[in-house]
């Protein structure tokens, strides 16, 4: 659904061929730390059937949150903007989630979504 259906030798980690639908998403993803100040998308990639993000929420000097929307009211806010605009809902209902605690995950973490393209046709659901 968020890429067209070409080889899979033609998957780049930084360049999946995107369909029309997978452009928006990602221009979604794009605009997400414009609307709301205290939000930076750090890492992001967009799946034949997923996406996957690293979402940052910065803290003030104290270390407290900024005025930001919960994950959770993000998340629900981004899937119910693309199923507006596309006409359809085009998400399951629930996501999974993962709180970074170190760099050593950090690091994990954003080579997983960086590498997750070359990797699709090994996917279940290739």
């Amino acid at each position: 659904m968020f890429w067209n259906s070409v080889g899979a030798n033609c998957v780049r980690p930084n360049e999946p061929p995107l369909s029309e639908i997978g452009k928006l998403v990602d221009y979604e993803i794009n605009k997400i730390s414009t609307i709301y100040n205290a939000v930076i998308i750090d890492k992001h990639v967009v799946m034949p059937n997923h996406i996957h993000m690293i979402i940052m929420i910065l803290s003030d000097e104290y270390g407290r949150p900024q005025v930001a929307p919960t994950v959770s009211r993000l998340v629900k806010q981004f899937k119910g903007s693309i199923s507006k605009q596309v006409g359809f809902p085009v998400w399951q209902r629930s996501y999974h989630d993962h709180i970074i605690r170190n760099q050593s995950d950090y690091d994990e973490i954003w080579q997983y979504i960086d590498e997750n393209p070359l990797k699709w046709k090994l996917d279940c659901y290739y």
